[in-house]
């Protein structure tokens, strides 16, 4: 690939820099939080990055009106199928993709309008690599991502039908593992009831210790 941290990739593949594939790159703002002018009667999703799960968004935790709109020029309304990533503090490199049309903080980087239309590549790729976005990151305490830093970001691109099996392979073989994850948590959570179970008959004298097996 001639990317140290990327190492090599299929022959066939290319190796692309994020702004030439996404036709729209931004971020938004932060309308006064302590005037409600801008918050009541609110009909536009708000995007923070605590609304960042890894997965589909559907809804925001807080929406801003018309006269937001209007009053900031730097919030724009991204189109469903857009890629947000976490740019600042805790929740860097947190990512979704949009299912709605909605604005975003200061903190979201969007990247929007991908030329080769199958997004779900660029946001499994960027899973992939997480660890790697965050070690360009700048700033002590918490990390902070440039934008800058996300649009000359390069990454592997193959081509159009590989990035529809890739995210299609994805898709099935993750939800296999959640499902699995998901029944091991719900083996977790009976062993502790049982635990708890047992030193509470155990400490209220509904065992009767002297005649029990040490096993």
């Amino acid at each position: 690939s001639g990317i140290e941290w990327l190492g090599e990739i299929p022959e066939h593949w290319e190796v692309r820099k994020i702004y030439h594939l996404f036709k729209k790159i931004g971020s938004g703002t932060t309308p006064s939080s302590n005037k409600t002018e801008y918050y009541e009667n609110g009909n536009i999703f708000w995007l923070q990055t605590g609304d960042l799960t890894d997965s589909y968004i559907n809804e925001t935790s807080k929406k801003i009106n018309e006269k937001a709109l209007k009053d900031f020029s730097s919030l724009k309304i991204y189109s469903p199928n857009s890629l947000v990533i976490a740019m600042y503090g805790a929740t860097v490199g947190k990512l979704g993709i949009l299912n709605i049309c909605s604005t975003t903080n200061q903190a979201c980087c969007v990247l929007s309008d991908y030329k080769y239309e199958i997004i779900k590549y660029v946001f499994y790729l960027f899973l992939g690599i997480r660890k790697h976005i965050i070690s360009l990151s700048y700033g002590g305490g918490q990390p902070n991502i440039s934008q800058e830093t996300i649009k000359n970001l390069k990454i592997p691109l193959p081509p159009l039908q590989e990035q529809k099996e890739i995210a299609n392979y994805l898709d099935k073989k993750l939800s296999q593992i959640d499902k699995l994850i998901k029944k091991s948590k719900k083996a977790i959570e009976l062993l502790k009831e049982k635990k708890e179970s047992l030193i509470t008959n155990a400490v209220t004298g509904k065992i009767d210790v002297r005649n029990c097996d040490e096993a």
